[in-house]
């Protein structure tokens, strides 16, 4: 048993290898660090729920998962330039609730705003989207909602007229040979916030990052192991309808919408360096974000280090003149000053 499980992981890591593109040139020479909790993992742009503008970042530490949740949203004021961060207090949370931070939506609904969270009770495992109302210095719980569907959620997308989606990477959560040899077991859910749960999507490889256009016609979702970016046209009942393959994309990540209306998608180009920044934090992994024109899924690089400035990245949101870049493990995310021009890829 112990040669044939070694045998196939040695197939697997062969094929990874072979699937694992160059990593481009280091694009920026110089950057500056926003301190963080540890584990930004996914940041986002927030105009709606103050006067001023902020980002929003969720945090935990992953390499601790097993141990007491230390999760918190925190907010950093754009406003004022500043690269300062500080966490939002929660209000209303029921006594058992288990906060781990994962994938996150900001949205409005009938005149409020709202935060859905995907977090994690790896003890228990139990999966939840929380809800949320967002004000300036809050979040005041809303809501729970948990299903067996939602075995191994990664991310959230919320509607306006309420319910959202949540990628499902894996149909076992942790199942190390499905990631390995890239196993469409994963799958996209809807939930219509009044009870009614479905599987919108399926046979896809560790499905990722989700994107909803504006006007709520469409969803992107990047797939880190099959390498493609897929578009699907959204149904009145949240059914998800003609998927497109929009571009390759190898190891995609999170989606957030650039400033001229471009998908910017950071790439987990080298697998295994990835694996090893989790185990230890001085082995680093590149990164790379891409942005993909979603009129004919050309796709430029953002962004590129091997890892020295930040390592893992996960995230990446324009605001104004700066990029910020978030990452899977260590405590802080990246600012950088945008570039004129990117390259090609």
């Amino acid at each position: 048993m112990y040669k044939l499980t070694y045998y196939l992981i040695s197939i697997a890591y062969f094929s990874i290898c072979l699937a694992c593109v160059s990593v481009p040139k280091n694009t920026h020479n110089s950057s500056e660090r926003i301190a963080t909790g540890a584990g930004p993992e996914d940041i986002l742009l927030d105009t709606i729920s103050c006067q001023h503008p902020r980002l929003l970042v969720s945090c935990t530490n992953r390499r601790l998962k097993d141990s007491i949740p230390n999760g918190n949203i925190y907010a950093i004021d754009l406003d004022k330039d500043s690269l300062i961060s500080r966490p939002l207090l929660r209000v209303n949370e029921p006594d058992t609730l288990v906060f781990q931070p994962h994938g996150f939506d900001l949205v409005r609904q009938n005149g409020k705003v709202y935060l859905f969270i995907v977090s994690h009770d790896e003890q228990r495992d139990k999966h939840y989207v929380y809800k949320y109302e967002v004000n300036e210095q809050q979040l005041k719980f809303v809501k729970a909602y948990q299903n067996i569907l939602m075995n191994s959620p990664n991310t959230v997308v919320a509607l306006k007229k309420g319910g959202f989606y949540t990628s499902i990477d894996q149909k076992k959560r942790g199942n190390q040979l499905a990631l390995l040899f890239k196993a469409k077991s994963g799958s996209i859910v809807f939930c219509d916030e009044q009870g009614g749960w479905a599987k919108v999507a399926s046979k896809l490889a560790y499905p990722n990052g989700l994107y909803i256009t504006s006007k709520e016609r469409y969803l992107y979702a990047s797939t880190t192991r099959q390498h493609t970016l897929f578009k699907y046209s959204i149904k009145a009942d949240g059914n998800l309808i003609n998927r497109e393959k929009v571009t390759q994309l190898v190891g995609g990540d999170n989606i957030r919408l650039g400033q001229n209306k471009e998908l910017l998608i950071p790439a987990h180009l080298k697998a295994f360096k990835f694996f090893a920044h989790f185990k230890d934090s001085s082995k680093i992994a590149p990164s790379v974000v891409y942005s993909v024109n979603t009129t004919d899924g050309t796709k430029e690089v953002a962004y590129s280090n091997d890892g020295k400035q930040i390592s893992a990245a996960s995230t990446a949101v324009s605001y104004k003149n700066h990029l910020y870049i978030a990452q899977v493990y260590q405590p802080y995310i990246l600012r950088i000053k945008r570039e004129n021009k990117v390259s090609k890829k």
